[in-house]
């Protein structure tokens, strides 16, 4: 098969390791391969050894027991490991080697909730990896996650999906030549630990953050000047310096089920055009006039509820703002809300920003409450407008 490029082998049995190499042997520029329940390694044999053009590979469901110190992958790029184990004296950390020009790294451990990284030796390092997406991996300690993060120097894209309980308490995540960030850590739904749990992030390159927990009670966001778009939504309360961290902030979408500013007074956000506020909490509206107030350019704003009845408390008294934001004012021009309640203090925010956005060009509202759903119409059709262009939209 002298042009095959590609090829799977999905729960295939093998006589023994000579009938996987002369399969390979017979692919000389193969260079993407998945092997899923198939056996890779058998004893001090290496059947992979003739793929020395493997640019992407894929183990799935297998077990690796032993790799002869000369193997080598010297062309592969891409590395996925799904549900493998290792066992014997066999780790990932002393596999991993083998592939010296590596520079994308998937490990995925859902089915499996044994340790993956027991330890980190001094002589490890993955100096071309630029993306590691670790999904459900558990750790042995902080020092393991620690020391696998730090041996990758050129790191940029780094995405963590945790599902299951994990030995780490403080992920430390500092890396500079981070680039995009993505945490999805929802091991319990409403947690109540003694213990500290959380990420201290100190990324000053990065550019884009996908943030996702519904367990840490401890997040520390250092300096991050260069994120011009954040996805975060988390139920513990935040350190001054947790949204104010993204000065230069272009797009935010936002769910904070604690009431506090989680930024400190004065904080502004020159390029914030585009926001999306979560009204889960009780202080949702408060929070709104904060952002509105600091964020002179936002054009773009969405309101929307994203979580169910166990997290929607009553809202708190809206603080309605002294002067007019300038973004009402000179620059808001879409407004979406979603899953629009028509209480009595929602209604106060929706009839502020109809009359006050003087650029507003589209508001459109969508409900719930079905029996209610046509009374809140005529209400809010009903709302004095500040832009005698503004269009209504019902969904």
């Amino acid at each position: 098969m002298p042009s095959l490029k590609a090829m799977q082998l999905l729960s295939v049995k093998f006589s023994g390791g000579e009938s996987v190499l002369s399969l390979l042997q017979k692919c000389p520029v193969l260079e993407d391969l998945v092997v899923n329940q198939t056996q890779v390694f058998d004893s001090n044999e290496c059947t992979m050894s003739s793929c020395r053009t493997l640019k992407k590979l894929t183990l799935s469901e297998l077990s690796i027991k032993a790799v002869p110190p000369w193997f080598r992958l010297p062309s592969l790029k891409t590395l996925h490991l799904l549900s493998v184990k290792f066992s014997g004296e066999e780790s990932i950390a002393s596999f991993l080697p083998v592939c010296p020009v590596l520079e994308c790294l998937v490990v995925d451990r859902t089915k499996d909730d044994s340790v993956m990284f027991e330890d980190v030796p001094v002589w490890f390092c993955l100096p071309s990896l630029k993306s590691l997406h670790l999904l459900s991996v558990k750790f042995s300690d902080e020092e393991s996650f620690s020391k696998l993060i730090e041996r990758c120097p050129v790191l940029e894209d780094l995405v963590i999906n945790n599902t299951l309980d994990d030995n780490v308490m403080i992920f430390n995540i500092d890396t500079p030549s981070l680039r995009s960030l993505s945490i999805v850590n929802s091991i319990r739904k409403n947690p109540h630990v003694m213990e500290k749990h959380g990420f201290v992030i100190n990324a000053p390159s990065l550019e884009k953050i996908n943030f996702k927990d519904t367990f840490s009670n401890l997040l520390v966001f250092e300096h991050m000047p260069a994120v011009t778009e954040a996805n975060i939504q988390v139920i513990c309360g935040q350190s001054k310096k947790f949204i104010g961290s993204f000065t230069s902030i272009r797009q935010l979408s936002v769910c904070s089920l604690s009431s506090e500013t989680p930024y400190p007074s004065g904080t502004i956000f020159p390029y914030l055009e585009h926001l999306e506020l979560c009204t889960c909490s009780a202080g949702w509206a408060n929070l709104l006039v904060c952002i509105l107030k600091d964020a002179p350019t936002l054009r773009y704003l969405k309101l929307k509820s994203q979580h169910g009845a166990d997290y929607n408390d009553p809202m708190n008294y809206w603080n309605k703002p002294t002067a007019v934001p300038e973004c009402l004012s000179t620059h808001l021009e879409i407004m979406e809300w979603r899953q629009y309640e028509g209480t009595e203090e929602v209604m106060n925010v929706a009839a502020y920003i109809l009359a006050n956005a003087r650029c507003l060009k589209t508001a459109t509202f969508s409900t719930r409450c079905g029996d209610k759903h046509h009374s809140m119409l005529r209400e809010l059709r009903s709302l004095k407008r500040g832009s005698d262009t503004c269009q209504l939209l019902f969904d």
